[in-house]
């Protein structure tokens, strides 16, 4: 072992501790199903993953292959574990990758110990996000994918990796339609930059190209792009009878990303200037949740966290170091 990885390896230790204290937590609900037979938890994980493989879901949902098909190429190798076991495995392997992902990038800014400080706040508001649906899901285990591609995203972006960043971009679709957002950093940085905007065109392609190749290859019986259904569960008055929940949304919703969003904006010109422009597209990141998602379902915001943290973080640790912010 050399003296590098011997310096690290306490790191890997404990994140994927605390990755297998995060897929337990989540796995812990099926635990009900001894005490009370009548609740089925795992039923909601198994009609998702067969809703997408054979095409019985709606769009945006059919689209998103990448992780129900690999379930799909596993009891196709083997039999000898159940889905929900492969999935907890797999939970604890992405939440690994994303804390390591994500302190490889904060350490592009900050020293270890306030890169190690942003990836337990990462790790907490992860845990959190994964507590809303009841037991394992895939589709959070798409999100946590989701997160990790964010993180290992900008940070191939910070070291100018186009083409490692294109093919990242194409699996991220095939994963979910978020990294879209992506898109408008890059614009941004190379308008503030060197304005090679042949490289916009190409980052285009990689998160078309998937987009819409699914969009046209996979039949489905509602083939909805994208829906508006829970608009009225985002935005308050909008329906007399779902006001209640959506009022109940955006106070769970200010709480969670309050904080952050305040923090993060404190003295926002004096921050790394790559973080400056990560950042700049979380008002349309917002936007876009509101008008096409379910807002009280926190799972959605992980790749908000991966673009807010790294402000936060950079505050907060001027004001432990005695340099105020306010200055």
């Amino acid at each position: 072992m050399s003296a590098l990885s011997s310096r690290r390896w306490p790191f890997y230790l404990l994140f994927v501790g605390v990755a297998f204290l995060t897929a337990i937590a989540d796995r812990a609900p099926l635990h009900l199903e001894t005490r009370f037979p009548q609740v089925q938890i795992d039923g909601e994980f198994y009609d998702y993953q067969n809703g997408v493989v054979e095409k019985t879901l709606p769009g945006p949902f059919v689209y998103r292959v990448l992780i129900p098909y690999l379930y799909k190429l596993v009891t196709e190798i083997t039999d000898k574990f159940s889905l929900i076991t492969f999935d907890f495995a797999l939970k604890v392997l992405l939440l690994t990758a994303c804390q390591l992902a994500f302190f490889q990038y904060l350490r592009q800014f900050f020293a270890k110990l306030v890169a190690l400080a942003g990836v337990l706040w990462f790790g907490f508001l992860i845990s959190y996000s994964l507590s809303y649906i009841p037991g394992p899901s895939v589709i959070e285990t798409i999100d946590i994918f989701n997160a990790l591609v964010f993180c290992m995203a900008l940070s191939l972006l910070l070291k100018d990796q186009l083409m490692p960043f294109c093919l990242l971009l194409v699996v991220g679709m095939m994963n979910r339609e978020t990294p879209w957002i992506l898109l408008p950093t890059v614009f941004l940085g190379e308008w503030l930059g060197n304005r090679r905007f042949g490289r916009v065109l190409v980052v285009s392609l990689a998160l078309a190209i998937p987009y819409f190749g699914l969009r046209f290859l996979i039949e489905t019986p509602i083939p909805t792009w994208f829906t508006t259904h829970d608009l009225m569960f985002n935005i308050p008055f909008m329906s007399a009878e779902q006001s209640y929940k959506a009022i109940v949304a955006n106070v769970h919703l200010l709480f969670l990303l309050g904080p952050l969003l305040i923090i993060s904006a404190i003295r926002f010109r004096e921050h790394p200037k790559f973080l400056q422009i990560a950042a700049a597209v979380v008002p349309l990141f917002v936007i876009v949740h509101y008008l096409f998602g379910s807002i009280i379902e926190r799972r959605l915001w992980m790749p908000l966290y991966v673009l807010l943290l790294p402000l936060a973080v950079h505050n907060l640790s001027k004001m432990c170091s005695g340099e105020t912010v306010s200055e």
